[in-house]
């Protein structure tokens, strides 16, 4: 296996999406974890993933369940929100 791609979308609070699936890297990763840049505090997101290997890209997981992003006074301030999947 090469690797993985992760997705994201940002949901407001009665449920619906806000938006298209983001990816979030461009190069597949070979980690289990991933740190998913440029979050809004406060804020929750679905997640997906797709692995890659010398054959392709396969299709994208469903999404995962909704992950809230932590109130940061500082990353509030810098607007750049930094959270570990």
């Amino acid at each position: 296996m090469t690797g993985y791609h992760v997705q994201r979308r940002r949901v407001v609070v009665d449920g619906n999406e806000d938006g298209k699936w983001k990816t979030v890297n461009e190069e597949p990763i070979s980690d289990l974890e991933c740190i998913v840049d440029q979050l809004v505090p406060r804020s929750s997101y679905e997640f997906r993933v797709a692995a890659e290997n010398e054959h392709g890209t396969g299709d994208f997981s469903p999404p995962s369940q909704l992950v809230t992003c932590p109130p940061d006074p500082e990353a509030e301030r810098s607007g750049l929100q930094r959270y570990g999947i």
